[in-house]
Order: C-alpha cells, then structure tokens, then sequence
C-alpha cells in the first residue's frame, strides 16, 4: 500500500503520498520482522517495532508541517526502514543455523542488499539534498526498484520457509509414533529393511528385541487411559535412553516395541539388559508408583534371513516369554 500511495504524488495530498506512504513502507517491514521470528520461534520485540515505526511518523510531520524538508523526511524513511531490516538480518542469521538455512539465507541476502541500498540513499541525500520530490538520483532510484524487487525474494523466501516446515510436519505424522515420540510401525519397517540389505553387503548380523509390556490391559482397567499412555511414553522414553547411536527402537503397535541393534549378536545378553531396566524403574502419575514389567522375544538376523523370517522367531520367542511374563526368550 505504501508503494501504491507512492505512484499517486500528482494526485493525492502529500500527506498520504509521503507521511502516511512512508510510515506504511517502515510498518511493512516490521510485520516481516515479527512474521518471521514468530514462524521459527524467536524472541522479539514488538514494543520496538512500534517505537521505530511513531519516531518515523512523528520526524516525518516535523519535516513536513514544522521544518519543511523533503531531504530530511527521506532520510527519516530511509533510517527507519534500515533499523528495521537490521532487526530482520539479526533474526535469519539466527534461523540459517537451523533446517530452514536455505530459504533463510535467500532472505538475508536481500535483506543485505536492501539495508545496503537504504544507507547508501542517506548518504546520497545528505551530501546532495533534494529540491524536488520527483528528482530522483540514481541510487534513489535504485532504491525504489529493489522495494519492488527484493518483496519478490522476501516471498519466495519465505513460501520456501513454510513449505520445508509443511514437508517436516508430513515427515513427521508419516514416521513418528503422535504418543510416544520415537518412531513408528512404517519407519521401522523401512529402518529393518535398510538394515538387512547393509548386512548382506558385509556379511554381518544384528539382533532383533520384540518387546511387550506386560498385562498393559490391566494398567488401564485400574488407572485410565490417561495413565497408560504415560507408561507406554516413559516406557519408550526409557528404551531410547539405553540405545546407542546406530542403534533403533519403534512402537510395533499397542504395548509392542521392536528393538534393532546392530553388531555382533548377543540377543539373550541385550534383552536381559532391556528387561531388567524396566524391571528396576517405577513411574509416578498423580501421586501413584506404577511398577510394569516386559517379556522379550529374541532372534538374531544374518545374511541368509529375511524380514519375515526374523519376525516370525521373535514372535514365536515373545509368546513364550509371555507365558511366563517378565522374562526373555531368544529364538533358536
């Protein structure tokens, strides 16, 4: 709208083509500001937003009704407008160290050159002060192109900025388990599949914990749903602690969880380790200790298997362990 006001000199009162066209172009830039901080999770300012945004109205009547300055009221815009750009840059330099480096960068870079510009036209008008308003100087004129010119990089920098978030979120709801955040039934799949391939290749092997948690019903019957999803997260919560960092845990569905675990296999010695931790912790909810248990099913994976193949021992060896609860079983 500032821009617009701007075409609008031989027609409109000065006013709005000036005054109100500047403070719109500085209050512009603002909102970018806090667009931007609030869509990567920033801390700002607004009270300093506004503050630049009155001293700017305020200096832009003085220099109209009170001391008649066309130079000094661009130079107000132009430094105005500047501080607030520095603001944005302080802010992208931020989010570049983040997944939206690209588009932030796409955005610094403009914003750069824009800020630039705008403290090249103060100088520019400080040393040779403007008599009339539609004399421009060719860094006055530049200026007003890249205002047209960088809002299409600011844009698209942006569009790209909500779309890497978007594809995160679809990423997300597509491979993480909503409760208890560690991956689900399909990332695991892909995570096993991946992994036997790697094995074929090198002639390893890995082990393979099929893990249930231990008369779960009756956690819900006597506490709630609302506690049973507590365990099923601390549960999970305590699996992802006792993981290595090539290691891989993920909700198989219900009170199941399958643990992959590369390297030499030593399945009865890892799922001793998984079921006594469990054993050993206690969850508090609401002032009650909750106290759960699971049974393991153990198999272990080499060159000649198959995914089916490996799921099938597991389970076969965790229905044996559930016959007696609180225990492990590793398939032959």
């Amino acid at each position: 709208v500032g821009l617009l006001l701007r075409l609008f000199l031989d027609w409109l009162p000065e006013l709005l083509t000036t005054v109100v066209a500047n403070t719109l172009l500085v209050t512009g830039h603002g909102l970018f500001y806090i667009s931007i901080s609030r869509f990567a999770g920033l801390v700002y300012s607004r009270l300093v937003v506004i503050a630049i945004n009155i001293a700017v109205l305020l200096l832009q009547l003085y220099f109209m009704y009170r001391e008649d300055d066309l130079g000094m009221r661009m130079v107000t815009f132009s430094l105005g407008a500047a501080a607030v750009v520095l603001l944005l840059i302080r802010q992208l330099w931020r989010i570049r160290r983040t997944a939206l480096r690209f588009s932030a960068n796409l955005m610094l870079i403009s914003f750069v050159v824009h800020g630039t510009f705008l403290l090249a036209r103060t100088v520019s008008i400080l040393l040779d002060p403007p008599q009339d308003l539609l004399r421009l100087t060719p860094v006055q004129s530049t200026t007003y192109l890249l205002s047209f010119a960088i809002s299409f990089f600011w844009t698209t920098g942006y569009i790209l900025m909500i779309s890497h978030r978007l594809r995160n979120d679809l990423l997300e709801m597509a491979t993480v388990d909503v409760l208890t955040r560690i991956p689900n039934r399909r990332a695991t799949e892909a995570f096993f599949e991946k992994e036997l391939s790697r094995l074929q290749r090198t002639d390893g092997e890995f082990s393979v914990l099929l893990i249930d948690i231990d008369d779960f019903k009756q956690v819900n019957d006597r506490w709630g749903h609302a506690v049973g999803d507590h365990v099923l997260e601390k549960t999970a919560g305590l699996f992802q602690s006792m993981l290595r960092k090539q290691d891989w845990v993920g909700r198989w569905g219900g009170e199941e969880f399958l643990m992959i675990l590369p390297g030499a296999c030593d399945v009865e010695a890892l799922a001793e380790r998984v079921r006594s931790q469990v054993a050993g912790s206690e969850y508090s909810h609401g002032g009650d200790l909750i106290r759960v248990t699971v049974s393991i099913g153990g198999a272990c994976a080499n060159p000649a298997s198959s995914v089916d193949g490996i799921l099938k021992k597991a389970d076969d060896a965790l229905y044996m362990a559930k016959k007696k609860k609180n225990t492990v079983c590793v398939a032959e």
